[in-house]
């Protein structure tokens, strides 16, 4: 969290000039060498046009794209990247010869080509999409009032039903449940998964970083990535195609990962596919390789089949997307209590459950100290905390009582280096307790299946779309015990599910906070309101990830910033899940679908 800016700068659309700038901001921001002054007209231009602070995501996306392309290439790491597109590389990085000089220059300046080309290109689209959204709105409604009793349009061909972390390199908006896909588009995925279901019912999850083709509802080119493809009745003959082959659905559920040579593994989990070579697809009357349950082949990038390795088989398929926190709801700016939590929707096991807000299991807050930044509270525009400490629960109730998400307990310390012991938190020297803060549930947390805890961060728009990393520690360390980071959330600044707040105070202490009293009772500058637009996000937290078993009861949980760079986690809510109502059965063996 930064300190707000009080410049008020006037609205309105965004002309050439400031877009350009824009794109020059934003690639110093993804490379980390923003001046102050840099950053304060960063900070402004965003706050002046909603339709800035939507091309400054899209700039985001094009410069990870770019580096992530960069890597592949030469291995050499520019920028700080995506923990889930950094692991997808490394296996590959080892496997390529290191470039000469020429090629790196080569490619430095062909990603530069592109990177002025793509921006250019944003901005037109950018544009020109907004042009043909407006245009098409009038026409559709001309259409309505001309013939109320159309008939509703035919079914899409494919649909996007879940996402979970998903982020897709150069497209003009954030995706959501529920969306077409274009066909004969290419979509490059670079982050988490998505899963997608056809006219016909087929259905399919595609796990990054991969690229894929919707051409129908009965085929999709798969050039490189992982997908799990399962096709009920009714859906048989959906067609898969990769670079050098393709697989035919006999009323089944397989498995393909086609790697970037165009070697693809087939395997088939359940029921039969058909697969057929590029050449067997080109002859006249042609019959594939009939796979069954349980087999599996290489298609390499010559044609030739090949069987696969038998150890690894089947762990390839995905049923379902990961348990996460799927969603959440908040009351909306026009309410009279606006950004309220009201409700989170999580998926436990393969299960989806959606708790009241009252539903979660509250904490106490009995610990709080802080390394140097002194911007610890927020609380509403109109909705202002006395300056002076009354010794009252007052402020810690921000955290762990209230559930606006406009109040929070902003910047505890962290360290570097995760806990392996216990932290220090009753020291009588304040100076010598462990920077973070500790929660203390009012009854147990049962560790079940998926996320048991969930975590709001307050997050400013400019700073990392994933998150601020952070860790989660037992409060009293035990055997088979360890501390977990949390590196990406489960619902990010870029995610459709992120909530944009309202105005809201920001408050600088006049001292550094050691304690909780010293919270609760410390003076500070009487709140500022926030300039720089801020969203909500949130991830879930596993007891498994830090080693309890299944079913262990958790009381005390200790959290601290990873302190990888100058932002801080900066918690707004915290709530546990209840236990789940029964035990988690298998997934259903009919459907993909949570």
């Amino acid at each position: 969290m930064c300190p707000d800016a009080t410049r008020r700068p006037r609205r309105g659309r965004m002309t050439r000039e400031p877009n350009k700038r824009l794109g020059e901001l934003a690639h110093l921001s993804v490379h980390g060498s923003l001046t102050s002054a840099e950053h304060a007209e960063l900070e402004q231009i965003l706050l002046a046009s909603p339709e800035a602070r939507d091309e400054y995501f899209l700039l985001l996306d094009l410069e990870y794209g770019l580096a992530k392309l960069a890597v592949e290439e030469t291995g050499l790491q520019a920028i700080s990247l995506p923990e889930a597109i950094v692991s997808s590389l490394g296996t590959r990085r080892e496997k390529k010869a290191p470039p000469s000089r020429h090629s790196s220059y080569m490619l430095a300046m062909a990603l530069a080509l592109l990177g002025f080309l793509a921006t250019a290109f944003v901005y037109w689209h950018s544009n020109q999409e907004g042009r043909v959204a407006q245009d098409g709105t009038q026409s559709a409604a001309k259409q309505e009032k001309a013939n109320p009793n159309a008939v509703a349009s035919a079914p899409p061909e494919m649909q996007i039903m879940q996402l979970a972390g998903s982020r897709f390199f150069g497209e003009s908006k954030i995706f959501a449940p529920g969306e077409v896909l274009t066909l004969d588009h290419d979509y490059a995925l670079v982050a988490g998964s998505v899963q997608l279901r056809s006219r016909t019912g087929a259905e399919m999850i595609v796990q990054a970083p991969a690229i894929f083709s919707v051409q129908s509802a009965e085929r999709v080119m798969l050039k490189m990535g992982e997908c799990s493809v399962y096709a009920p009745a009714g859906a048989e003959g959906f067609r898969v195609l990769t670079p050098h082959a393709e697989v035919v659905d006999k009323g089944t559920r397989f498995s393909i990962n086609v790697h970037e040579s165009g070697e693809a593994d087939v395997e088939v989990i359940e029921g039969a596919a058909e697969v057929f070579t590029a050449e067997e697809i080109n002859q006249p009357s042609h019959t594939g390789l009939l796979l069954e349950a349980g087999e599996g082949r290489v298609i390499s990038s010559l044609g030739e089949i090949a069987t696969s390795n038998g150890p690894q088989f089947g762990q390839t398929y995905k049923s379902i997307l990961p348990d996460r926190v799927v969603s959440f709801d908040v009351s909306p700016a026009g309410d009279p209590h606006p950004d309220q939590l009201l409700a989170v929707t999580v998926q436990r096991g393969g299960k989806s459950y959606t708790y009241d807000v009252d539903q979660l299991i509250d904490f106490d807050l009995i610990h709080f100290k802080v390394n140097n930044n002194t911007h610890n509270l927020t609380t509403p525009l109109l909705s202002i905390d006395p300056k002076e400490g009354d010794d009252s629960r007052r402020r810690q109730e921000y955290l762990d009582r209230d559930h606006c998400l406009c109040t929070g307990i902003l910047n505890p310390g962290g360290s570097s280096q995760p806990l392996t012991s216990d932290p220090d938190i009753a020291n009588q020297d304040l100076n010598r307790r462990t920077p973070g803060l500790a929660v203390r549930f009012h009854q147990p947390i049962i560790n079940g299946p998926g996320p048991d805890v969930v975590l709001f961060d307050l997050h400013v728009i400019v700073h990392p779309a994933d998150g601020d990393p952070f860790h989660v520690s037992p409060l009293l360390f035990e055997p088979g015990l360890k501390t977990h980071t949390v590196r990406k959330y489960d619902i990010s600044l870029s995610d459709h599910s992120s909530h944009q707040l309202s105005h809201f105070r920001l408050y600088g202490f006049d001292r550094r906070v050691r304690s909780v009293e010293e919270l609760c009772q410390a003076d500070h500058n009487g709140g500022v309101p926030h300039a720089v637009p801020a969203k909500v996000i949130a991830t879930g937290i596993d007891l498994s990830d830090l080693g309890y078993p299944a079913g262990a009861e958790v009381r005390e949980l200790f959290i601290q910033d990873a302190m990888d760079d100058e932002n801080q986690v900066d918690p707004v809510f915290i709530g546990a899940f209840p236990p789940v109502p029964s035990p988690i059965s298998p997934a259903d063996p009919t459907s993909t679908e949570e």
